[in-house]
Order: structure tokens, then sequence, then C-alpha cells
């Protein structure tokens, strides 16, 4: 009972100090802060301008690299692919050539998306990412499409 009285003492003072109305209130922010100048604010900017840069020409040169390996993938798979319709006959052959129409042509659009990439500055190739995706999800569609034939 001793102990149980004990803790509730301490709750009680640790509350009552806790939630003492007079405590001195922080100070104000111009109190506390210097003032800033158009310097400060010029060699910020520069810098928040240089970190973005920097993290934008990563991002490209990682999509760069991600790109070329699936593409060289994807190329190797293509390949595959040629093998194995020529020995399709009739109407299979015919339905197979036109999606390997496709396909080809999907690829050429692919390929030339990133070389878009590696032409493409830091700060335009956002716009260039989003058409590399696109031309990518096209040519992965149309990838599958002439493999059902299989």
């Amino acid at each position: 009972m001793i102990s149980k009285n004990f803790k509730v003492a301490a709750f009680s003072l640790f509350a009552a100090v806790g939630c003492d109305p007079y405590q001195s209130k922080p100070a104000a922010v111009s109190e506390t802060t210097s003032t800033v100048t158009l310097e400060d604010v010029k060699r910020d900017a520069a810098k928040s301008a240089d970190t973005t840069a920097t993290y934008s020409q990563q991002n490209k040169d990682k999509l760069l690299m991600d790109m070329k390996e699936q593409m060289a993938t994807m190329e190797a798979n293509i390949e595959k692919l040629r093998l194995q319709g020529k020995d399709l006959v009739s109407d299979a052959k015919r339905n197979w050539e036109l999606k390997m129409v496709d396909l080809e042509a999907k690829r050429k659009l692919a390929n030339e998306k990133l070389e878009e990439i590696g032409a493409s500055t830091s700060q335009a190739w956002g716009d260039v990412e989003k058409g590399v995706h696109s031309a990518w999800d096209e040519l992965a569609k149309a990838f599958r499409d002439a493999s059902k034939e299989f």
C-alpha cells in the first residue's frame, strides 16, 4: 500500500510541476534567430540548385543504365523469338510476322528514347523519362503479344 501511495504522490507532484502556468514562455522567433540577408538567400538558393541538378543527373544516369540493361535482355529475347518463329507455317506464320513488324517498330522507338535520355540535360530529362517508360511499356506489350504465338 505504501508503494501505491508513493506512486500516486509522485505522479501528482510530476503533473503539478509539468502544468505550471507560471513557467517561462519560449523566446519569440525574432529573439532567437539572426537576420537573413539577400546574400544568405542567394547562397542557399545556389546550393539548392546545385543539389537539385546533381540529384536529377544521378536519377537520369540510373534510369539510362537500368533501361540499357533491360533493352539488352529484351534484344536477346526478341532474337530467341525470331528463331522460334521461323518454323511457323500458314496463318500462324503471317500473324507472327505482323506481330514481329510491330515489335520491331516498338523496339526501334524504345532505342530512340534511350538515346534521348543520353542527350537530355538533367533539367529537361523528366519529360524524356515519361516517354522512355511509355515506349518501354509498348515494347513489352508487343513482345508479349508476339510471344503468344508459341
